[in-house]
């Protein structure tokens, strides 16, 4: 099978369970476990370049349904953290720093918001950490049971 074809397929299984994970998973003052954007570094980084592109829009398109946001509010900040963590040269504090500054683009762009800005930063901090401290290195171990790096 096609080494991009292995990875669009991966990455939607992704979508679906990181999709699921954030319905299912509780919230703190309106602030849940960001599965979708904790995926979004380790795809960033992966060939070809439009699968990335792709999944941000799939994954912010089905953050938006989820949370009921404005369309491409979540699309739009997730295809910039997948070009800053593509082209910077520090993409780990990019992923580190993605989920409280989401939280900021979330109040600029949405109203009616549960918590303020300041107590959902606070609240996005310890997520955001854990959810990239424990999904990018388990989508990265199915990675490799999927053989999505071998040539063949």
């Amino acid at each position: 099978m096609n080494n991009s074809t292995v990875r669009f397929v991966l990455a939607l299984v992704a979508l679906v369970i990181g999709a699921a994970a954030e319905e299912l998973l509780p919230k703190a003052l309106g602030v849940g476990f960001p599965a979708l954007l904790a995926m979004l570094p380790v795809v960033a980084m992966r060939p070809p370049a439009a699968l990335p592109v792709l999944f941000a829009l799939s994954a912010g398109a089905v953050e938006d349904s989820l949370s009921g946001l404005p369309f491409m509010t979540s699309a739009s900040y997730f295809l910039l953290v997948v070009v800053l963590v593509r082209w910077s040269r520090l993409p780990s504090v990019v992923a580190a720093v993605s989920f409280p500054v989401y939280q900021g683009w979330l109040c600029l762009w949405a109203t009616g918001l549960q918590g303020s800005v300041f107590g959902r930063t606070l609240v996005a901090i310890p997520f955001g950490l854990l959810a990239y401290g424990v999904v990018a290195p388990l989508l990265r171990v199915v990675e490799r049971k999927a053989a999505a790096d071998e040539e063949g």
